[in-house]
C-alpha cells in the first residue's frame, strides 16, 4: 500500500510542471493608491500604497544617507512578486539617472549570457514623474513566460536640503503598469530629513 502511495506522489510530481506551464501566471495587484500610508522613520517620509510595506529601513555606507525595501502584498506563491528600492544620497554622490539604471542594468545581468541588450528609453512615472526604464529578456525562460519579459523603472528627485532620492524596480513587464502607478506615489511624497546632531 506504501509503495502504491508513493507511485502515485511521483507521478503527480512529474506531471506537476506539464500543469504549471498551462496556468497563467498572475501580475502583481494595482496599488492602493486610495489608501494609502503614511512612513516616517530615520528621516525618511513617504506615502506608500495600503497594499505595499517598507521590509528593509538600513543606513547607506557613504554619505548618511538610507536606503528602503518595499514589497507589494503577494497573495500567493505564483503571483509575480514586485519589490521597490529607495535610496537616499547627498547630493555631491548621487549618481546621474541615466548612470543609475546602466549601473543597476548591468548588476542585473553581469556574468550571464541569458539576457538580450537592455534598451532604455524615457518614461513617465503614473504618466506624470520623469524617469527612465529599461527594456530586455531574460532567454533562459520562453518567450510567453512571464518571466520572460524584464522592465526596469528608474526615476531620481531632491527629496531634502542637500539630499537626492533614487527609485528603482527591477520587475517583469507584467508588472510595469502596477509599479509605474505605485513608484509614481513614492516619488511624489518622499523626503528626507536626517536629525541634527
Amino acid at each position: 500500500m506504501h509503495a502504491r502511495s508513493l507511485s502515485l506522489l511521483l507521478l503527480a510530481l512529474a506531471a506537476a510542471p506539464l500543469h504549471a506551464e498551462t496556468v497563467a501566471t498572475p501580475a502583481i495587484a494595482a496599488p492602493d493608491v486610495a489608501h494609502a500610508k503614511k512612513y516616517a522613520q530615520d528621516g525618511i517620509s513617504l506615502s506608500l500604497p495600503g497594499n505595499w510595506k517598507v521590509i528593509e529601513n538600513t543606513a547607506m555606507e557613504q554619505g548618511g544617507g538610507r536606503a528602503l525595501g518595499i514589497e507589494a502584498d503577494k497573495p500567493d506563491f505564483e503571483t509575480l512578486g514586485l519589490d521597490i528600492t529607495v535610496q537616499v544620497y547627498p547630493d555631491d554622490i548621487a549618481p546621474s539617472l541615466q548612470g543609475a539604471a546602466e549601473f543597476l542594468v548591468q548588476q542585473q545581468t553581469e556574468g550571464s549570457d541569458s539576457y538580450t541588450e537592455a534598451k532604455h528609453a524615457d518614461y513617465k512615472l503614473g504618466g506624470r514623474f520623469p524617469a527612465l526604464v529599461a527594456r530586455y529578456t531574460h532567454t533562459a525562460f520562453g518567450a510567453d513566460s512571464a518571466y520572460a519579459k524584464r522592465v526596469d523603472l528608474y526615476a531620481i528627485k531632491a527629496c531634502g536640503a542637500g539630499w537626492t532620492c533614487l527609485l528603482y524596480t527591477q520587475t517583469v513587464a507584467a508588472n510595469e503598469s502596477a509599479a509605474s502607478a505605485g513608484m509614481a506615489q513614492l516619488y511624489d511624497t518622499v523626503k528626507f530629513a536626517p536629525a541634527k546632531k
